[in-house]
């Protein structure tokens, strides 16, 4: 009887180790964390080439995974200087603003442009960075 239990034991620990968040879903995850949230470039010239940096942090306790790095527009570009990010650790994500690829009225005036980061954080798989701008 006993040995029966022993071996029922280990089957379900074996079980819950081998399930991927069977585990405490606050406990060893990554967690991505983005600072700042958002920057203003301010007033700037039509056709003016801006950039920005970003630092993307990982203050879980597992690897950090940046997936994709996406923007709203043609006109922006978005690059991690590194995918995989230890615990602890950071790496930067250059934002470059084009304000003269979108011609027109569209291009100028009040500017919005977000950057979307996807990571293996299970808690937030994407999260968004806001530049923004007036272009005269």
């Amino acid at each position: 009887m006993v040995l029966i239990l022993i071996i029922v034991g280990i089957a379900i620990y074996g079980y819950f180790k081998a399930i991927p968040g069977a585990q405490n879903k606050e406990g060893n995850l990554p967690k991505i964390e983005i600072s700042p949230e958002s920057f203003d470039f301010g007033e700037i010239d039509y056709g003016q080439i801006v950039k920005q940096s970003f630092i993307i942090k990982n203050i879980g306790e597992e690897v950090l995974e940046i997936k994709r790095v996406a923007t709203s527009c043609a006109c922006t570009t978005a690059k991690a200087a590194q995918e995989i990010i230890s615990p602890g650790q950071k790496t930067e994500l250059l934002v470059t603003y084009d304000s003269g690829a979108m011609s027109g009225s569209h291009g100028r005036g009040d500017q919005d442009r977000i950057i979307y980061i996807k990571s293996n954080d299970p808690i937030n798989p994407q999260i968004e960075v806001t530049i923004s701008s007036y272009v005269k």
